[in-house]
């Protein structure tokens, strides 16, 4: 059975074994069944507790061996002890696919790590393969599936993550972000480059998360990444990167988190894109999703205000980024509709085309972001508009969001302090990304740049 067959079992099981499955229900109850029936599973599920024979309305069997019929995955919530000799039931059953929940093991004491190297020991001579432990398992929205003791909100989108926590589980700030997941914990066995083969071909996946404490096999890791970041990105958020975090990483998931600097390097080397936040783990996920690559360095800048412009620009510079100039057909374009003192370039200042030479608002946003998409010297766009009443949004956006074919990166930056409503209603066109600060905003295109540059690059060089 090759990885992409193993890590189906994990990914899309028909059925399921429950082994340690508690009685409890209810908010507090931590019970997997309960939640799975909730999510509407169609696959089989199997209960295991020796101390039950009915659990919410399923037959509870005493051990994997009685249950008949085959098993894809098998999930282990039981304390460390028994975890051995549970391996070896599910191995000695034909179990292939293992996942183990439970804490205490390389992330903890001496007997932890002996405990789990044991039971890998077990799994790999019965010819199984492991999840875990300390983990929520693995989860799949487009089959209302996840292994998790806590209930999760999960949608289709098209994103595969694959983590060293819970924490993304639950999504991002603004995004969510669970539409195919994989914790592997401690990654006593299974790890990144498990779940990086698995999603390569994935068409229900188009961009690849990864939280990464420490990686065991990094030139495994380099091959598998290099080869996946080459059909689909990968955004990488590496913790770990000070002394203390990398101390906290090892009593977390047992991993050892290596110098930071060596990280970069690989990552470069592979066109993994790294981030440092989860702030910034949200911001890519959703343009690298709903944004076109950026295929070159140069920002036209649309303002409603002077200053910002000359801010964007250092920003620019911040963010490797280049201030576009112009094309000649461009400028004539923009001058015709500008004061004749303003010189109407890039940062493209909106506002005196509308106060003093009497253009409506929307006309001027409209032939400006125009403009610049048609300039062959701009490849992304950012706009910069203070935050008008909600009611204001369709007079004012309606001729660029509904009309305009926009085929470069566009994002923006709202100013004030009234900005949600109109966040919100620029971002369900799909068409323009708002961004909670200018350096974010910028960050994205630079980042959507980056990726570009990695696929085009000459690896012969």
């Amino acid at each position: 059975m090759n990885t992409v067959e193993l890590m189906r079992l994990f990914m899309e099981p028909r059925s399921v074994a429950l082994v340690g499955l508690t009685r409890a229900t209810g908010i507090m109850g931590w019970n997997v069944l309960e939640h799975l029936l909730s999510y509407g599973f169609k696959g089989n599920l199997y209960p295991v507790n020796p101390a039950a024979d009915e659990i919410l309305g399923l037959k509870c069997y005493h051990s994997v061996k009685e249950i008949p019929g085959d098993i894809d995955l098998a999930v282990i919530l039981t304390p460390r002890s028994i975890v051995p000799r549970l391996v070896k039931e599910c191995t000695e059953r034909g179990i292939k696919a293992i996942t183990v929940v439970g804490q205490g093991f390389a992330d903890s004491d001496a007997d932890g790590k002996a405990l789990q190297a044991e039971m890998v020991r077990i799994a790999r001579e019965g010819g199984a393969r492991i999840v875990g432990p300390n983990t929520f398992g693995t989860a799949n929205a487009f089959i209302n599936f996840n292994s998790a003791y806590v209930q999760m909100d999960m949608q289709k989108v098209p994103t595969g993550i694959i983590c060293q926590t819970g924490l993304f589980f639950g999504g991002l700030p603004k995004f969510p972000i669970l539409g195919k997941g994989i914790d592997i914990g401690n990654a006593c066995d299974i790890d990144f480059s498990d779940g990086l083969e698995y999603f390569e071909d994935d068409p229900e996946v188009k961009v690849i998360l990864l939280y990464i404490e420490g990686v065991r096999d990094g030139r495994r890791f380099l091959d598998v990444a290099g080869r996946v970041a080459k059909k689909k990105p990968i955004i990488a958020l590496k913790s770990g990167q000070s002394e203390e975090a990398a101390q906290a990483a090892q009593s977390h998931s047992g991993s050892l988190a290596g110098r930071d600097e060596v990280y970069d390097a690989a990552f470069r080397q592979c066109g993994v894109i790294r981030v440092n936040s989860a702030e910034e783990f949200d911001d890519l996920s959703k343009a690298f999703l709903h944004l076109p690559l950026m295929k070159g360095r140069g920002v036209g800048i649309i303002t409603n205000t002077g200053g910002g412009g000359i801010m964007a620009t250092d920003a620019c510079t911040r963010h490797n980024l280049d201030l576009a100039k112009l094309s000649p057909e461009s400028s004539r374009k923009l001058d015709a509709i500008a004061p004749p003192w303003q010189d109407f370039e890039n940062p493209a200042d909106i506002w005196p085309p509308s106060m003093i030479s009497g253009h409506p608002l929307p006309e001027v946003i409209r032939t400006t972001a125009e403009t610049f998409l048609a300039d062959d010297n701009i490849h992304g766009v950012i706009m910069i508009m203070p935050g008008f009443p909600l009611q204001y949004a369709p007079i004012l956006f309606d001729p660029v969001v509904l009309d305009i074919k926009f085929e470069k990166p566009a994002v923006i930056w709202l100013y004030g302090t009234d900005v949600e409503g109109l966040a919100s209603w620029l971002e369900r066109t799909g068409k323009i990304l708002y961004y909670p600060t200018m350096d974010r905003a910028l960050n994205v295109l630079s980042k959507l740049n980056q990726y570009y540059e990695y696929l085009n690059r000459d690896d012969d060089r």
